[in-house]
């Protein structure tokens, strides 16, 4: 955990307060960061099996596919393109994206799984604070170059799509079976959404 708060403290520092240089050094580790946070995670996984793997196959498939045909159509999301602080990208859309979307579902979905509610009542939570989450991100990916909008404006039609693409993927994470109960999980989703809204009280 304190690893985790380190690594998302010292990009808060050289994203906001650093030029040059060593600003797109920042910028060039970002793609090792959510690597790197994947492997964290993923390392206090206590139990693998089947369901896990198939979570993790679909949200990062999904994840990917339904970013491509949102940016080469404009149908999801809007109309918007991705820059290159992503790292490779494939169909104009980067790997990476689906992995982060695993990332930020498989930690939501670790945390609320603590809620004595329904499935559905988890699904759509998690779906809503995923919202959220990508209200106060996406000022931030604006500033750095992670992607752009068409006019530089977030049309509503970009948060309507993230609630239906975090309800598919909520829904793999609470349909497949395989023990959900990784504290580092919870905690990193936390300190991911306070890295966003740190930066846009900045």
């Amino acid at each position: 955990m304190g690893i985790i708060v380190l690594f998302h403290l010292v990009g808060i520092f050289l994203l906001n307060f650093t030029k040059g240089g060593i600003y797109q050094i920042a910028l060039d580790i970002v793609p090792l960061n959510i690597i790197f946070t994947v492997l964290v995670v993923l390392k206090y996984q206590s139990n693998w099996n089947t369901g896990i793997m198939i979570f993790g196959a679909l949200g990062i498939l999904s994840g990917y596919f339904i970013e491509v045909l949102g940016v080469n159509t404009g149908w999801i999301f809007g109309n918007y393109q991705y820059g290159d602080v992503l790292g490779l990208k494939l169909l104009n859309t980067p790997l990476l994206i689906g992995l982060n979307w695993f990332l930020i579902t498989y930690c939501l979905g670790n945390l609320i799984e603590n809620f004595k509610i329904s499935k559905l009542f988890r699904i759509l939570l998690s779906a809503s604070i995923l919202v959220l989450f990508d209200y106060f991100m996406e000022p931030i990916a604006m500033k750095h170059g992670f992607w752009e909008w068409q006019n530089g404006n977030i049309p509503n039609q970009n948060y309507i799509g993230w609630f239906f693409t975090a309800i598919f993927i909520s829904a793999i994470f609470q349909f497949t079976t395989w023990e959900k109960t990784n504290k580092v999980a919870s905690f990193t989703f936390l300190i991911q959404l306070l890295f966003f809204l740190t930066q846009n009280i900045l």
